[in-house]
């Protein structure tokens, strides 16, 4: 596979009406992030690398081997390029981190900035937190730094990393993603992507999502939330009542303030809307939900909008889904902690390259991107990339993937109900519940 056929000139790509492409991935501005002092001639120059890099995780088959082996036969490495790995690997290396952040980062935010009003809620942007995770590779430099478990037994688990990402919900454009170590650090990594926020955009998010500080320091700002209450309790005989189960209520400050607010002040009281809905779809968790925001306008923002906001709050676990099981993101393969960002961070890339496509064939199918199939669009580009195509046959070749893309729509399955249960059962083997060289030397001992 050879990516360069979607990294292209600038001129090539703003032929094309590629505009997120042209402003995210031309050529020139990859080249650009990418820059080495000094760099010299090499067949894995950066560009090269980082195509090669790109094509490795979007393709099924994640090994280097593979990814060496594409790139000689589609012509992306000279026939004299050796077909071992060595120099690939050290050749990523030499990319800087936050160079491959900054492009993956880039390309979601060129994508979030192409919505329109009209695709937004009631115009304004909405951008979904939620945390998530991913195991590493079993070394001791990922136990150092993203340590396994603590109920697990030392040799019986692996390292995981902790992420908080953060989504925008018109385009499922992935922002970014901030990682960690230990679980129950999810606000901890969420106070850092703050930074993307903007005055005037709606925050969703859980329950964790709903503490005094997170939200009066964010309303501060002009960032409005809509989150579950988390433990708090709601008492509907209290404050103003605007209907039935939607009332408005003063929040007090907690009497004792989290360590992290250091020197920052919060009010003393906090206006807040409560409301409680029931969901009578078969098949979803709960019947009565409860939500608490700070939009108190009850005719801009009726009860109604919010619970179906809500409801779309659902589109993170499945574009997380979409990173972690079809693209493979949920185990990620590098064994030291630099490189394992450097991989998250590709399948960052990855993903809001996907979504770009997505975004382009739901414009030319007139349909929505819910209809647009995430595994289709990723089979269909790396059929297209599977040869280099010139200037003259770039923009019909472009043109007729988006249509493909566009004519192979999801089917209609609203609130489709399907057990979580697998029908394919499993091997019958063991669970390793001691460390591997003890029972390698207990199979030993036995022969």
């Amino acid at each position: 596979m050879n990516l360069s056929y979607i990294v292209r000139s600038a001129a090539e790509l703003k032929a094309s009406e590629s505009e997120i492409l042209h402003a995210a991935l031309s050529s020139e501005h990859v080249r650009s992030a990418l820059a080495e002092q000094g760099e010299r001639r090499r067949y894995y120059d950066p560009l090269t690398t980082w195509l090669i890099f790109l094509a490795q995780t979007l393709s099924p088959d994640h090994s280097c081997r593979n990814a060496v082996a594409s790139a000689r036969t589609h012509g992306l490495l000279p026939a004299a390029a050796s077909v071992h790995t060595g120099a690939y690997c050290q050749a990523r290396d030499r990319l800087e981190e936050n160079s491959l952040h900054a492009l993956a980062a880039g390309l979601g935010t060129e994508l979030m900035r192409a919505e329109t009003d009209a695709e937004r809620w009631h115009g304004r942007r909405v951008l979904v937190a939620d945390g998530s995770s991913v195991t590493l590779p079993d070394t001791p430099a990922h136990q150092a730094a993203y340590p396994q478990p603590s109920a697990q037994a030392p040799g019986c688990g692996f390292p995981v990393m902790y992420l908080c990402t953060l989504m925008s919900l018109a385009s499922g454009a992935i922002l970014d993603f901030t990682m960690g170590s230990g679980n129950g650090n999810e606000l901890t990594l969420w106070r850092k992507l703050w930074r993307l926020l903007c005055p005037g955009d709606v925050v969703l998010g859980d329950g964790r999502y709903s503490s005094y500080a997170d939200i009066a320091l964010l309303h501060a700002r002009g960032i409005d939330v809509v989150a579950r209450p988390g433990k708090r309790t709601v008492d509907f005989r209290k404050g103003t009542a605007l209907c039935t189960g939607d009332h408005i209520v003063e929040w007090e400050r907690p009497k004792l303030l989290p360590a992290w607010l250091d020197h920052q002040v919060l009010p003393e009281k906090l206006c807040m809307r409560e409301l409680r809905y029931r969901v009578d779809v078969p098949g979803f968790r709960s019947e009565s939900v409860t939500l608490v925001t700070t939009l108190l306008d009850a005719e801009a923002y009726p009860k109604d909008a919010l619970a179906e906001l809500f409801f779309a709050r659902w589109q993170i676990e499945l574009r997380l889904r979409d990173m972690k099981t079809i693209l493979g993101m949920d185990l990620l393969r590098t064994k030291t902690p630099e490189r394992a960002r450097k991989e998250l961070w590709m399948f960052l890339a990855a993903y809001n390259l996907i979504r770009t496509l997505m975004r382009a064939a739901a414009s030319e199918a007139g349909e929505t991107l819910a209809r647009i199939s995430f595994q289709g669009a990723r089979q269909r580009l790396l059929a297209a990339a599977s040869l280099p195509r010139s200037f003259r046959t770039f923009r019909p070749s472009y043109r007729r993937l988006i249509r493909d893309i566009a004519h192979d729509l999801n089917p209609e399955r609203p609130f489709r109900i399907e057990p979580r249960a697998l029908k394919r059962r499993r091997k019958q083997y063991d669970f390793l519940n001691r460390p591997r060289a003890v029972l390698r030397a207990k199979l030993t001992g036995a022969a």
